[in-house]
């Protein structure tokens, strides 16, 4: 898995996490799947990852941090494949 993309991640997602998930609860699981794929990258936990974020779809409410969070989860995902 691309190690910048990850870095970033790293830094970024735990603070969307906390500043956006009283509106989006979601945001959770997304940093639980997060961990699982740094862990162990599988198909199954990218699928999951998929659907929580309604593949990689920021909402309308997403910050710029909120939205490459969700660009670099995606890039993960196709760099995995």
């Amino acid at each position: 898995m691309n190690n910048e993309i990850i870095k970033e991640l790293d830094k970024i997602l735990p603070v969307v996490e906390r500043v956006h998930s009283d509106v989006h609860p979601e945001l959770h699981e997304v940093a639980k799947l997060y961990t699982a794929l740094k862990e162990n990258p599988r198909s199954e936990t990218f699928e999951k990852l998929r659907t929580v974020t309604s593949n990689f779809t920021a909402p309308d409410d997403a910050c710029p941090t909120y939205k490459k969070a969700y660009a670099h989860l995606s890039t993960l995902e196709k760099d995995f494949l």
